[in-house]
């Protein structure tokens, strides 16, 4: 492959702040969906689990904000060229942050719903409250949340497989892009 044809790799900030949100994700997925198995064996108390569930919603809806802020503001030019792969990696990415943003704040408006405000930890504040309690509200709140989840979980699947696809099969760099450590640069 020509080294002039090597897209250049993702800035630090962009970086750090995918792994976080990989990190907070799998920490999210763990609290999720083992929440019952571990409360079950009586391992774990509901209440810790759903204490690292609702906090790490809430700071992965802060990170995918800042994400989607330096997104916007560091688009480089695009190729006047139409390539459907493109096209398809920008709608993936998109839906992806429609579906996290979503995702959390369907979480914010359960635990609202339930009559709970979400602390905001160390401060001894909590974060506004965007629905009233309404316990009519939290199972069909529940139910798009859970299938907003499997999308996502679909969503992030495709893109797993199409950076795994890069690296393997079209061995164009892309996935190490946004590796921490870096290619060396072409001559």
């Amino acid at each position: 492959m020509n080294p002039a044809l090597i897209a250049p790799a993702y800035s630090r900030i962009r970086i750090f702040l995918h792994w976080l949100s990989v990190s907070l994700m799998l920490s999210l997925v763990l609290a999720g969906e083992a929440r019952h198995l571990l409360t079950n064996l009586t391992a774990i108390p509901m209440r810790s689990v759903m204490v690292v569930h609702i906090g790490g919603g809430m700071a992965l809806l802060a990170v995918t904000l800042v994400r989607a802020l330096v997104r916007i503001s560091s688009r480089r030019a695009r190729s006047a060229a139409f390539s459907l792969q493109d096209a398809c990696a920008h709608a993936v990415h998109l839906a992806i942050y429609v579906l996290i943003l979503g995702e959390c704040l369907l979480g914010w408006i359960i635990v609202n719903a339930k009559g709970f405000a979400v602390p905001m930890p160390y401060t001894g504040l909590e974060f506004p409250l965007l629905v009233s309690a309404d316990p009519a509200l939290v199972a069909p709140t529940v139910r798009v949340h859970d299938i907003f989840g499997w999308m996502l979980y679909g969503l992030l699947a495709l893109h797993i497989g199409a950076a795994l696809w890069h690296h393997f099969v079209a061995r164009d760099h892309t996935l190490a892009r946004m590796a921490w450590r870096q290619r060396p640069q072409a001559l």
